[in-house]
């Protein structure tokens, strides 16, 4: 990074490395690819070809800083050790941009420590974030972290051109009108905000690394969108500093929002596309004009009337009770200036009015004006969705400069509402019929989950078509401080046919069934794919989720009934793992000595290791598990976690950190080091005796087959065993006793 030089370990491998040295010496990294994914999104910002125009990037000649997050050891997954270093070479380079193509689901929104420093890079440090949505649709809820989580960073959607579909994807017949794609995920997030910002075209044929032994490839995903809207962007900041206005994240995000091109008229697609497809010759139109107003980011937080519950950023009601009656609801908004603005040169003569828009009144209320200062205001919203119609709607509500109206929208506030349909029936049944799709089309329904279902069938039949259709099944249900609960299959027609799947459902949440033909599948027909679906739901409820056998004679009492319909219940239960706790036997702490590990307020990273020893008798499978840690990377207060599992001659085995995988060790004494990061040692202290399980896989002849017994008594005296028994609605439940 000094010299600016790069390596080719060999004309063979064609692969080339870079060599950076660290701590005085002591320390030298070597760095490659762990895939060609960086490259070519690299391209699509900023290639340059000046002898070959039409190979640029979109902002050809930007100057790139790379900094690799991704983890070979992980399969290429980004760790958080590489995630802040990244945020803290971008200050230390005076970055304009962040372009990040990485994410994950998240637990909870807008939440974390990786959030937490990205909020300082932005408003201390003025750098513009952008980043990809996630590629996790057609289904609602589905956006990922951090790109469209976070309030700080501009999350991007993928858009297909007709010319894209043609050009790069040699698509036969291209369709009419530009869309989404398919696979592009859709807001909003789970307290409300928006999710998706912008779109832009999320495909591209641009550079990959030497050693894949070609110049350039197709790839498509929102890892591409976001470096095409980062080099509009760049294009946007060049021609700003060339006409001296002011560059900051928050002007530069109004006004790529308030200026881009709507991709559908329907309300609810702002869901999927965001404020629309970017426009940079409107968005430098824009920033002129608004060259000589302050620097500010209007922050919104929101809390139902009369209920204690986290702030949220935008209005989402989903399920029937909330449909039901009136809400209302309290906007906090705050204006936020960059943290080295003048108390009295820039926060005290702040002052806005503002009209408030809604755009439905039938619906949402609000008052009509609002004093802005730089203390911030509060207003109330009162939603009636009593008398909407079952299925998803979107609202906004929206405040606009009284003495500059051109500005467009200063604030939003999203308000989504989605009214499921209630089903009847034993066993309750959902059936749609004459569904008819064409390329991109989505169908989506939103139903009343009922109590006590726990698992759902469905029956898919396609007709009328002639070349083979290829369809998207998604669905999800949202529950409080869990992942988006999804399911989805990719499923291919033929010819007319049926095809039958089921899935898991969660009891009394609303379920989002959408059934998406792919964009460019059918593309080259004239004829509609018909299709009839059919949705049942099933359930036997189980009165314990864990079942904890104590070691007794005493058998363990099991209640099972069927609230919806007749099911027939064969229990099976066979115990083939074991989970082993194990705390540390010695930890240490270590102020991390280089400049990549101090973090832009100053504060060094510290580092504790933790180390623990476990002893396998005879060869096994077995992964690490750390239950406060494990499945939250962006939504985690800790910025990174990584172990490695070695032998006593300190042979690796295995490695890895978010999400643990198992690995076959042969007999012997293993050590497992547990690497956890941050700058506050206090918080660390915490964890000196963080609690650590072994899970171990069991051979199949040391897998243990349970019995179940109609009565208590049955495992000692070795009668009444209980093989299967139909279960009735109404009827007096089903007890079964499980020995220990």
């Amino acid at each position: 990074r000094i010299e600016r030089k790069f390596g080719i370990f060999s004309k063979l491998d064609a692969c080339s490395f870079v060599a950076n040295v660290y701590d005085d010496g002591n320390l030298v990294s070597i760095v490659t690819d762990c895939s060609p994914h960086a490259t070519h999104v690299a391209g699509i910002a900023a290639a340059f070809h000046p002898e070959e125009p039409v190979l640029n990037g979109v902002a050809p000649g930007a100057q790139l800083i790379s900094c690799r997050i991704g983890d070979t050891r992980l399969g290429s997954m980004e760790t958080g050790t590489g995630l802040v270093r990244a945020l803290i070479a971008a200050v230390e380079h005076k970055c304009d941009l962040i372009n990040m193509s990485y994410g994950e689901p998240a637990l909870l929104p807008d939440y974390g420590r990786f959030i937490d420093i990205v909020n300082e890079v932005v408003d201390k440090h003025r750098i513009i974030f952008i980043s990809s949505a996630g590629n996790n649709g057609p289904a609602l809820n589905t956006v990922g972290a951090p790109g469209g989580t976070s309030s700080s960073i501009i999350g991007i959607g993928a858009y297909v051109s007709p010319a894209m579909a043609a050009g790069a994807h040699c698509v036969v017949q291209p369709p009419s009108e530009g869309m989404e794609y398919t696979w592009s995920s859709r807001g909003p997030t789970a307290d409300g905000d928006l999710g998706v910002s912008i779109s832009a075209p999320g495909g591209a044929v641009a550079p990959v690394p030497t050693w894949t032994l070609q110049s350039r490839m197709l790839m498509n995903g929102t890892s591409m969108s976001s470096p095409s809207a980062c080099g509009g962007v760049a294009l946007l900041v060049s021609a700003m500093k060339a006409e001296g206005i002011p560059v900051s994240p928050y002007t530069v995000r109004k006004a790529i929002e308030n200026t881009a091109s709507s991709i559908s008229d329907a309300p609810e697609e702002k869901l999927t596309t965001g404020h629309g497809l970017l426009q940079v010759d409107r968005a430098y139109e824009y920033a002129r004009q608004a060259k000589k107003l302050p620097l500010v980011s209007y922050r919104i937080s929101i809390s139902q009337v009369g209920k204690s519950i986290p702030k949220l950023r935008g209005i989402y009601l989903r399920g029937s009770n909330s449909c039901q009656q009136t809400s209302e609801w309290t906007v906090q908004l705050n204006p936020k200036f960059h943290d080295d603005a003048s108390n009295l040169e820039q926060l005290v003569p702040f002052e806005e009015c503002l009209q408030l828009h809604s755009t439905d009144s039938s619906v949402i209320n609000i008052p009509e004006y609002i004093l802005l200062t730089n203390n911030g205001r509060s207003f109330n919203i009162v939603v009636n969705p009593v008398n909407i119609s079952s299925g998803l709607h979107y609202y906004e509500v929206y405040g606009m400069d009284c003495r500059a109206p051109w500005r467009g929208p200063i604030f939003r506030v999203p308000i989504t509402i989605i009214k499921p349909i209630a089903l009847s029936g034993e066993p309750p049944v959902l059936s749609l019929s004459k569904l008819y799709f064409k390329s991109g089309h989505i169908e989506r329904r939103f139903i009343n989950v009922p109590i006590g279902a726990s698992w759902a069938e469905v029956t898919m039949r396609t007709s009328a078509f002639d070349t083979p259709r290829r369809f998207f099944l998604d669905t999800v249900q949202m529950c409080p401080l869990k992942r988006p609960i999804k399911w989805e299959s990719v499923v291919t027609f033929s010819s007319p046919s049926i095809k039958n799947f089921s899935f898991p459902v969660e009891g009394g949440l609303t379920l989002e069934l959408s059934i998406a033909q792919f964009w460019s599948s059918g593309n080259a027909s004239h004829e509609p794919t018909c299709v009839d679906f059919e949705i049942v739901f099933h359930g036997i409820f189980i009165d314990q989720k864990v079942i904890a056998l104590d070691g007794s004679e005493s058998p363990m009492r099991i209640v099972a009934r069927s609230l919806l319909a007749s099911e027939r219940l064969v229990p099976v239960a066979t115990l083939n793992k074991i989970k082993i706790p194990y705390r540390p036997v010695d930890s240490n702490f270590c102020p991390l000595p280089t400049s990549r590990d101090r973090l832009p307020s100053g504060k060094q990273i510290i580092a504790l290791t933790l180390t623990y020893k476990f002893k396998l008798e005879d060869g096994a499978e077995v992964k690490p598990h750390l239950p406060l840690l494990n499945n939250r990377i962006y939504d985690n207060k800790f910025e990174s976690q990584f172990y490695r599992i070695s032998d006593s001659n300190k042979c690796v085995y295995s490695s890895g950190d978010v999400y643990p995988s198992y690995v076959k060790l042969p007999k012997g004494e293993y050590t497992l080091q547990l690497y956890i990061r941050h700058e506050n040692v206090q918080i660390l202290e915490k964890l000196k005796q963080l609690v650590l399980f072994i899970e171990r896989k069991l051979e199949k002849k040391d897998c243990i087959q349970l019995s179940f017994y109609s009565e208590p008594d049955g495992p000692i005296i070795g009668n009444a065993a209980f093989k299967s028994s139909v279960l009735v609605p109404g009827y007096v439940p089903f007890e079964c006793s499980l020995p220990s």
